[in-house]
């Protein structure tokens, strides 16, 4: 596929911290949101800058022990990090 950014197979970007914190905001609006997301960053240790993978597992690790949204939230998450893998190594396939 021609003029594919390789990162984003078919479109689709791989979850990241900042992805994390916008679906915890949309999942439990704006207050509520703001409390979880503190409450995720005070017990995983991680910050909103990092970027790397292990921060994204340790939030959504995390996220499975709180509330039935935020558990949802969590695996919704997963499956989208694990459709990107996917996606990004049959996109390696197919192009080589």
């Amino acid at each position: 596929m021609p003029g594919t950014d390789p990162g984003k197979p078919y479109g689709l970007h791989r979850p990241t911290v900042h992805d994390v914190h916008d679906a915890i905001h949309r999942v439990h609006g704006t207050d509520d949101g703001a409390a979880v997301w503190a409450h995720l960053l005070q017990t995983t240790g991680v910050s909103i800058q990092q970027a790397d993978e292990g921060a994204l597992h340790k939030l959504l690790d995390a996220m499975t022990s709180l509330d039935p949204v935020s558990r949802l939230c969590a695996h919704a998450l997963r499956i989208r990090l694990s459709s990107h893998t996917h996606l990004a190594a049959a996109h390696t396939m197919i192009r080589s």
